[in-house]
């Protein structure tokens, strides 16, 4: 089986032949049709996240059930799976409230056990989720950045008369961008570093503006200048770069909500008299729970969201380091990886 190692802290990777995983109970064999390159996994191969070694990334995939251990029910080889990575320990409070995303003990696939850079990866049943026949292997492997956009977005729950400020225009904001979308709010404001692809593909899932922060001078000014003189109700950081928090916070209207989506690998400064002053609701979103995965498979599934034009690159597993390449020089937004 080919698969891509990360083998020590030190920045790369390497292509190997390992074996093939073995059945454990409670486990489907899976074999991987389609696996996206998260912003997660880039900190993971440049050594800057630390994770057990040796270690398979990949987290975002969907394949097809290839084996079914003998106490697994329900299940059966040649199932289209879209497969969440999070895995919960099942008995503390927050399992079984059923948000596994906030057990002490989560365990995530890609991350802290064997992941889906490779041709086959075993998943536990819970995590698994049936793909329909409409939906290709590649919208299944879209569903973990929506489900993590999803997530926040749901708690928030943003309204009709929400005007809306995203902060980064990579997966997770693109994803985001939709789901406020699907929820109807009246405005939606896209933030990116500079002009380009990502500004564009935000305009055609609906963005109402676009900015790019090297050309605007005054943000809030030319926030306001799109929305009616007002600054947004609602901000969201899809970024995880503690260079934007600051921003994120100054734009915000009075009695916002500001919701976290990024992944932040170093810290941020910030001054708490933005939020305080202000009252602003600052609420952090991580990962998600079984359900928000499904629902997010329900908008794609209905149509209200698209992987399309997000998804700029389909790559065989092999060319992964020229994928890589190609998210660093920005020249990609979602590359998907086809082993």
């Amino acid at each position: 089986m080919l698969a891509v190692l990360k083998e020590s802290p030190a920045p790369g990777f390497a292509l190997r032949e390992v074996p093939m995983p073995e059945l454990k109970p409670g486990h489907v064999r899976v074999r991987v049709r389609a696996v996206g390159i998260c912003g997660t996994d880039i900190p993971i191969f440049e050594g800057v996240r630390r994770v057990p070694y040796p270690l398979i990334p990949g987290h975002e995939f969907a394949g097809e059930i290839e084996a079914v251990a003998d106490d697994v029910h329900g299940w059966q080889p040649g199932d289209r799976v879209a497969v969440g990575l999070v895995i919960g320990c099942g008995t503390c409070l927050a399992c079984r409230a059923g948000e596994e995303s906030r057990c002490p003990q989560i365990t995530e696939i890609g991350i802290h056990i064997n992941g889906a850079f490779a041709e086959h990866v075993l998943a536990p049943v819970s995590t698994l989720h049936r793909l329909p026949d409409h939906l290709t292997f590649a919208d299944g492997a879209s569903v973990d950045p929506l489900a993590s956009a999803y997530r926040g977005i749901r708690r928030l729950n943003p309204l009709p008369e929400d005007s809306v400020a995203i902060f980064g225009l990579g997966p997770i904001g693109l994803y985001a961008l939709q789901a406020v979308r699907a929820h109807g709010v009246r405005r939606v404001i896209a933030i990116t570093p500079r002009a380009g692809l990502r500004g564009e593909i935000a305009r055609a899932l609906g963005a109402d503006a676009v900015i790019a922060l090297n050309a605007c001078g005054d943000l809030p000014a030319a926030i306001q200048s799109h929305n009616d003189g007002a600054l947004p109700s609602l901000v969201i950081e899809a970024t995880g770069k503690p260079a934007v928090f600051n921003d994120v916070l100054r734009v915000a209207a009075i009695g916002a909500r500001v919701l976290l989506l990024g992944i932040f690998h170093h810290p941020a400064s910030f001054d708490p008299a933005l939020i305080i002053r202000r009252e602003l609701r600052v609420e952090g979103s991580f990962c998600y729970n079984w359900t928000d995965f499904e629902a997010s498979l329900d908008l794609l599934a209905r149509g209200l969201v698209r992987t399309q034009p997000v998804i700029t690159h389909r790559l065989p597993l092999r060319e992964i380091g020229h994928a890589l390449e190609l998210i660093r020089r920005r020249e990609a937004v979602k590359v998907i990886l086809e082993p």
